[in-house]
């Protein structure tokens, strides 16, 4: 399984994700309070929300997120090919960063754009 972090505001929320609607998904499951899944057939993905996740973070990344008081949605995968699929899709979220666990932390807009 892979992973990215979502990063936003404090508007970001399960719920927010969890209300798009999920091209081609087969359903949706809570699991837990702070965790749900959508099922896409062969393959899934996990949404965590993460409360103290910004503990985790060095000065130097925290200074590339640009809200005071970060939310992290950690989205967990076992297909590169749909995290790509997912993230630009046109109703998925946008005002958000992403954390790709390779050292970069950009906005959406120039994530999807590799």
């Amino acid at each position: 399984m892979d992973w990215i972090i979502l990063i936003g505001d404090e508007s970001l929320t399960l719920e927010n994700v969890k209300n798009i609607e999920h091209y081609d998904s087969v359903c949706i499951s809570e699991i837990e309070a702070n965790r749900f899944s959508v099922d896409y057939g062969k393959v899934h993905v996990f949404y965590d929300y993460v409360e103290n996740l910004i503990s985790d973070y060095e000065e130097e990344d925290l200074s590339r997120i640009p809200y005071s008081n970060p939310h992290f949605i950690m989205m967990t995968f076992n297909s590169v090919d749909l995290m790509w699929k997912i993230l630009r899709q046109d109703n998925f979220l946008r005002n958000i960063y992403i954390d790709d666990d390779l050292g970069k932390i950009l906005s959406i807009e120039d994530f999807i754009k590799d």
